[in-house]
């Protein structure tokens, strides 16, 4: 288990506004979740985004395949669909958001239109995904497939059947569209996530963002949060 507060708190001595991504990302959904009960989770992996965060009147997450840890004592709504074919109905949902999914997909924009379909009007879908401007990212992405899984599992304790082939194809602040089918962008986040991993990654990851404060060079930044909004009442 990574110590987040011990890091944490090295890393406010010098940036006391500083979060990390899944804090914000967080915040985020607690936030809309007060006037927007009815949520889907796309790429939803273990369901644990939906699990960690109560509250909504009614939840469900979504992905290509069922998560090893999803047991028959976990009552929380999940189902198998690819977020080309999300199986329900137009304006279903009040929220949508997606998380560490758009990296993995061929046709993004595909997938976008089919959440503006089914998001209700003045509906929000937040998505968060990497950011392939990152130089942290290019040195990721020269890494051959089978062994940048096995580094995965070296350096993030993590297990490497959760990496999947990764296409980039709505992965710059530039590639993040205005507007897409019954979607309108609402703002774009960028955010460096500072690894603490281990204590090499630390201070290596934390060097880099000091570089990125000084020089104000937020572009290369390697986290992407994109907030859009289906304009309606």
């Amino acid at each position: 288990m990574i110590d987040y507060s011990y890091y944490k708190q090295k890393i406010r001595r010098h940036f006391p506004d500083y979060n990390f991504s899944w804090e914000i990302f967080t915040n985020l959904i607690i936030g809309n979740l007060k006037t927007k009960p009815y949520w889907l989770d796309i790429g939803a992996g273990s369901n644990f985004l939906i699990r960690e965060q109560p509250g909504a009147e009614f939840a469900v997450g979504t992905d290509i395949r069922p998560p090893d840890d999803l047991s028959a004592k976990d009552k929380t709504p999940y189902c198998m669909a690819s977020a080309y074919m999300i199986p329900f109905k137009d304006s279903s949902f009040d929220f949508v958001t997606s998380r560490y999914t758009f990296e993995h997909l061929a046709d993004p924009k595909s997938a976008l239109i089919e959440i503006g379909r089914v998001l209700k009007p003045g509906g929000v879908f937040i998505m968060q995904t990497t950011n392939k401007s990152s130089p942290l990212l290019l040195i990721s992405r020269l890494i051959p497939f089978p062994i940048k899984k096995r580094l995965i599992k070296l350096l993030f304790k993590d297990n490497p059947s959760g990496t999947f082939k990764t296409f980039y194809r709505y992965n710059t602040p530039a590639a993040v569209s205005d507007r897409i089918g019954l979607l309108k962008l609402d703002s774009v986040i960028l955010i460096e996530d500072i690894m603490c991993h281990s204590r090499f990654l630390f201070f290596f990851s934390f060097a880099w963002y000091k570089l990125i404060r000084f020089f104000g060079i937020d572009f290369l930044s390697n986290n992407i949060i994109a907030i859009y909004r289906k304009p309606g009442y």
